[in-house]
This record gives C-alpha cells, sequence and structure tokens, in this order.
C-alpha cells in the first residue's frame, strides 16, 4: 500500500477519522505528534509564530512512517509539503463546507488561528484551491466520520 496522507480544513474530521482507521493501519497524526515533541501547539505559536511552526511540520510530514497520514488544515500552504504527498503517497481531501467546519471549531481554544469568523473564513477560501490541486481523491466532508472511514478503507482495500 502507498503512503496515504489526509489532508483538509482545520474542523473536517480528519483526526477523528485518523482514531478509526488506527484499528487496520498505521497512522500518524501530525498535529498530536507535535505536541507530544514541542508541546501545545497555541503555545509554540506564541514563542516560534507560525513560520516557527510550519518549519517543525515539514519536519514531522517527512520523517513519518506510518501508513496513513493526518495533516494539519495547513500543511498544504508549503509548496514543499505539497510535492513530497504528491510524490510519495495518494493524498485524499475531506471537502468540508464553510458553515460545517466553523461551527465545529469556533469555540475549540486549541487552534490558534481561529481568531474571528471572517479570517477563519478567508484563510479556508485561500487553501482550498490548494486543497483542490494536490488531492488525488475528494471526499464529501458532509458525510459522517463513520461513513468517511468506511469509504476511505473501501478505496484503500481496491488499491492494494
Amino acid at each position: 500500500m502507498d503512503k496515504v496522507y489526509l489532508i483538509g480544513f482545520m474542523g473536517t474530521g480528519k483526526t477523528a477519522i485518523g482514531r478509526n482507521l488506527k484499528a487496520r493501519y498505521s497512522v500518524d497524526e501530525l498535529d498530536e505528534r507535535f505536541v507530544q515533541e514541542h508541546g501545545p501547539i497555541t503555545e509554540f505559536f506564541k514563542q516560534h509564530g507560525e513560520t516557527g511552526f510550519r518549519k517543525q511540520e515539514v519536519e514531522l510530514l517527512q520523517r513519518s512512517q506510518a501508513q496513513i497520514v493526518v495533516t494539519g488544515g495547513g500543511v498544504i500552504e508549503r509548496p514543499e509539503n505539497r510535492l513530497f504527498m504528491k510524490e510519495t503517497g495518494t493524498i485524499f481531501w475531506i471537502d468540508t463546507p464553510f458553515h460545517i467546519v466553523w461551527n465545529r471549531i469556533k469555540t475549540d481554544p486549541s487552534r490558534p488561528l481561529v481568531k474571528s469568523r471572517s479570517t477563519v473564513e478567508k484563510l479556508f477560501r485561500r487553501r482550498r484551491p490548494l486543497y483542490a490541486r494536490a488531492a488525488d481523491v475528494r471526499l464529501d466532508g458532509t458525510k459522517s466520520v463513520r461513513e468517511l472511514t468506511k469509504e476511505i478503507e473501501t478505496l484503500l482495500e481496491e488499491n492494494v
């Protein structure tokens, strides 16, 4: 099986799907690994800014040995990440409408980029075309985590 990367905006369910896939595959959740290695993301942002965070994220992505890599929402921002994922695996994009992700993330204090709806919506609009261009497979993010997990498992089984 080729490596699989789950991409999508924050709040699309990538982490929850990754947890479900852990029963059958080795899964690396990059934000969780970041916290294990560097401490809380919000604290890291305060000390090193988004640039420092993105630099560490590149390293985590490239060091991952898992079959399935659950990326942070902003991993797509850096061209070297897009190229690395394209060259080393298949990219699954969980495409979720903004109003759904906003309802999921608006009160989450662990997300340093969530300041106001308009700020997050601008970020969403900026990243969406990057996800679309990078993706090998687009998944409908209006489906439940369970449905998306099943869909990914089916796609992985078909490609074995």
